[in-house]
């Protein structure tokens, strides 16, 4: 999976405000894209169906419209890092990895840190044998 970059501006409009209609996402870009309210429907509609938001329905005086809102951080984030490095090592092999690691050394050293220690539980996770 994929993010380009208007997916990129929805999403994180809707998870800045927490909870957002496709009319309201529209007002927030509105001061820095031009877009239709369908363009901003349709993209709406495709993070949900990708998982990376949820949806309810509401019905009210116009009809019904959704509300959409973000799936949790984490497993947003897990999420959205596993497919992207699926995807990057199907794409190049594992002569990609080096170049990851490259891009992650311009990163201050906390965050680095806590980077080593989550791929630390997560290969311990990974080891554990599955009974």
């Amino acid at each position: 999976m994929s993010l380009g970059e208007l997916q990129a501006d929805i999403l994180g409009v809707v998870k800045r405000l927490g909870k957002a209609s496709a009319r309201e996402v529209l007002l927030e870009l509105d001061g820095t894209r031009k877009i239709a309210y369908t363009t901003v429907g349709t993209v709406l509609d495709r993070l949900y169906h990708k998982g990376l938001l949820r949806r309810t329905k509401m019905i009210g005086r116009g009809g019904t419209k959704y509300m959409y809102s973000p799936t949790s951080s984490e497993d947003f984030q897990t999420e959205l890092v596993q497919r992207t490095l699926k995807q990057l090592v199907k794409a190049f092999g594992l002569s990609i990895v080096p170049k990851i690691y490259d891009n992650l050394e311009r990163i201050s050293q906390e965050e680095a840190d806590d980077l080593k220690r989550s791929v630390e539980k997560a290969k311990k996770v990974d080891a554990t044998p599955i009974r």
